[in-house]
């Protein structure tokens, strides 16, 4: 999983077309480990190294089994690696790394064979004060994307009440394709499809953390 945010610890799974990692699923989470505090550790390495890419890698668990009613919040546990795990990433801490859910900010099953979308969707998560996008994935070929973004007024007034909980937003006035995908600097406007807020929005891309299209080209 993807890890950004440093006020909340916020996961993306990295998901490809086939089982068992065919879910788009984004968490809010909160870390502990015996003897340190691993949400601390991350954040520091975070600043130190400038690092964009941290990705949190678990022991065995069957990932369709957080999107079911739970009687208390699951767990997992795992390793916390500066960079991608599978490409040269380095463990900062030890296996024992326990990643507790808070909530599902956003999740769903892909199906290769959905209708494809004509606009580039992505849901918005985090916090008024720490907003990130994602983008919607659907059918291959696609691609996850995940860039931290700041929001114009009076926008950013009208999600004093928003709990961080993904809302879907499309992009306006361009197609959907990498090629088109948004980059740090980009200032678009957007439309609410759901959620707290309606109408639209100018947002501009603050940091891209992370890019993927081979593990979803098909």
């Amino acid at each position: 999983m993807l890890m950004v945010g440093e006020a909340r610890v916020l996961m993306s799974h990295l998901p490809m077309f086939h089982a068992p990692h065919d879910y788009q699923i984004i968490l809010e989470t909160s870390l502990s480990a015996p003897g340190f505090d691993p949400r601390q550790k991350y954040v520091d390495d975070r600043h130190t190294t400038q690092t964009r890419v941290y990705t949190w890698v678990r022991k065995p668990f069957v990932l369709s089994n957080l999107l079911r009613p739970h009687p208390a919040p699951p767990t997992m546990i795992g390793t916390i690696f500066r960079g991608h795990f599978e490409r040269g990433g380095i463990a900062i801490t030890g296996g024992d790394v326990v990643v507790r859910v808070e909530r599902i900010l956003y999740g769903r099953r892909l199906v290769p064979s959905d209708p494809p979308l004509a606009e580039r969707r992505y849901v918005m998560f985090g916090s008024p004060s720490e907003p990130f996008l994602a983008h919607v994935i659907t059918r291959p070929p696609d691609f996850d994307r995940v860039t931290a973004i700041e929001i114009a007024a009076p926008s950013a007034n009208c999600l004093a009440g928003w709990e961080g909980v993904g809302m879907r937003l499309k992009i306006d006035g361009t197609a959907r394709s990498p090629g088109t995908a948004l980059r740090e600097g980009d200032q678009v406007s957007a439309t609410w499809l759901d959620g707290l807020a309606t109408g639209s929005a100018v947002l501009t891309v603050r940091r891209e953390f992370y890019l993927e299209t081979g593990d979803l080209a098909s």
